[in-house]
């Protein structure tokens, strides 16, 4: 049996303090592992890096030898013991979904950020003790162990649960604290909303609003694959995010985000995208996100349909709702189309290539991302929208890709080694579409051409009109204020200013002699035309610089999606899952 424990006696520290017990020993040595990276989260964050204190002795209390043999790697000499004790402290101060946090208010944490897995030893059954300050209280995914878990430990309570294995343990985050907890059903599963924080939200509306999202999804799929289900929603400020959990999720969300209605619109679609990430990702997965090597990156190709098709559906399902009008998921619709189309990234990275490299892309974004890479969220949903009404078109209307998902996550179950990389996917798409797909999967998910939206809107019977909202000249920049200094954060490759040699971090001090801040470049080039050289004055570093710019005609900025056949349209929007 492997038991962990986790208790919190100072907050103010930060330090989570965790011990680990470990019986059935065989062999001269015993390594324990924390994770380098959260499933969901594609990027090495190195949590190692906060582990202090560690100790090892046998059960009997007798001090046994150990040293660190890799960055994440604590090698225990175990000296013919048939059981030993580990402990050791986590700092924990960093607010994120991925990430733990400790303080005077609550404590939330990871599996993954607090639990080294004994080598070799990651399918068994584990126990999790965790012990709170008195007047806390914990919500977790995890199964209690006995009873409503919790029981009295000498001096201090103890909440008590289980887990089928490690996979599991680090499957669950806990919130300990003073929590709110709102509950509702569906299907007589247990809900419960776990809310850190407060704002201006309606808790009523946001109970009813999550039992709807949770019943439209629901019926997509045709069950709830769990026995209960935990919101935990972080209120802070100036944050965001989501991580999804089998039968649990974390959201953030800034405190003040719930009016008026377009930012509510934030929490509809943060909880849309996660929820569906149940089937999605934690049910339905591509063969290579499991079971997970915790210290290494876990590649695949598969992430623009993970994410992608969560982020298609996440809003869509919101309208199916209730919850969002048609006319407004038309307006983020067409949102999303414009800021694919300002990448030009879209003619350098694939959606097949984004998947790969979100170790080293996505969750590292730099001045240049934008001229060299794509999201799988952003441009993957736009693809599975145009794989949505090829599907649509090729059948007559009868089948759609909310028929693709349910045929995907029955063929390739949570029991079962997941997706294939290569070909799965486009094969059950051709069997309902009825034709094949190869030209668009390769241009599409495997390519970098140009998305028809024209094309493949127009059987939702939409039709674009592209608009240009700034000013007609354009230098391809985005620029920023630092104080009182206007700064280049970024360039487009496909821009004039990035011909002339301007430069991301540059100060621009002046245009044609004439001080400019961010507001008044915008105002100075709304006086000029396209094929007008003007002269920029910048600051590089410390020397100073004049550069002739010579002003392209701006690209549109603006879509407006326009219903020209309203039946086709409620076709599409309403498709009753």
């Amino acid at each position: 049996m492997i038991t962990y424990t986790i208790s919190m006696p100072e907050p103010n520290s930060h330090l989570f303090h965790v011990s680990i017990e470990l019986d059935g020993l065989s062999g001269a040595t015993q390594d324990l592992v924390l994770p380098a990276w959260t499933p969901g989260s594609y990027l090495l964050r190195e949590y190692a890096r906060h582990v202090q204190g560690f100790a090892a002795r046998t059960v009997d209390g007798v001090p046994l030898p150990w040293r660190k043999v890799a960055k994440d790697t604590w090698q225990i000499e175990t000296q013919g013991a048939h059981g030993l004790f580990a402990s050791y402290a986590v700092y924990a101060n960093e607010l994120t979904v991925r990430t733990s946090h400790l303080d005077a208010s609550h404590a939330y944490f990871n599996g993954a950020t607090v639990f080294m897995y004994a080598a070799g030893r990651t399918h068994e059954c584990l126990r999790l003790a965790v012990m709170p300050p008195d007047d806390w209280y914990v919500t977790t995914g995890l199964q209690p162990l006995v009873g409503d878990a919790l029981i009295a430990d000498r001096e201090r309570k103890t909440y008590l649960f289980t887990a089928a294995d490690y996979d599991e343990l680090v499957d669950c985050p806990v919130e300990c604290g003073t929590h709110r907890r709102l509950f509702f059903t569906v299907d007589d599963v247990p809900h419960e909303l776990a809310i850190w924080g407060a704002g201006n939200e309606d808790e009523q509306r946001l109970v009813a609003d999550t039992r709807r999202i949770v019943e439209v999804q629901r019926a997509f799929f045709g069950t709830l694959p769990y026995s209960s289900y935990h919101f935990i929603l972080h209120l802070t400020d100036g944050r965001g995010g989501g991580l999804e959990h089998r039968n649990s999720v974390t959201n953030q969300l800034d405190r003040w985000s719930f009016r008026p209605e377009r930012s509510y619109e934030r929490f509809l679609a943060l909880t849309s995208h996660e929820f569906f990430h149940v089937w999605n990702v934690k049910r339905l997965r591509p063969a290579p996100l499991g079971p997970f090597d915790y210290r290494s990156e876990n590649y695949t190709r598969l992430l623009w349909l993970m994410e992608g098709a969560t982020s298609y559906y996440d809003q869509l399902l919101l309208v199916r709702a209730g919850l969002l009008t048609p006319e407004r998921y038309l307006e983020r619709l067409a949102e999303k189309i414009v800021q694919l189309q300002s990448q030009p990234g879209r003619y350098v990275q694939s959606l097949e290539q984004s998947s790969f490299d979100a170790w080293i892309k996505l969750y590292r974004p730099d001045e240049n991302s934008a001229n060299s890479s794509i999201s799988y969220y952003l441009k993957g949903a736009l693809v599975c929208l145009l794989l949505d009404l090829r599907i649509r078109e090729a059948s007559g209307g009868q089948r759609s890709l909310d028929d693709l998902m349910r045929l995907l996550y029955q063929r390739y179950p949570a029991s079962g080694p997941g997706i294939p990389e290569e070909g799965a996917v486009q094969a059950a798409a051709e069997e309902l579409a009825g034709v094949g797909l190869n030209s668009f999967f390769n241009d599409y998910v495997a390519g970098v051409a140009e998305l028809d939206y024209a094309t493949g809107l127009a059987v939702a019977g939409l039709e674009l009109r592209w608009q240009r909202r700034g000013p007609q000249a354009w230098l391809g920049l985005q620029v920023q204020s630092q104080g009182e200094r206007c700064v280049v954060s970024s360039v487009r490759s496909d821009g004039p200013a990035y011909g002339a040699g301007i430069y991301a971090h540059d100060q621009l001090l002046a245009l044609d002699g004439w001080r400019i801040n961010p507001d008044k470049l915008n105002a100075r080039l709304a006086e000029r035309q396209p094929g007008t050289t003007v002269r920029l004055t910048l600051f590089r570093g410390d020397q100073l610089h004049e550069l002739p710019v010579t002003l392209a005609e701006a690209p549109p900025d603006g879509l407006e999606l326009v219903v020209v056949d309203a039946a086709k349209c409620e076709a599409w929007l309403r498709s009753n899952p």
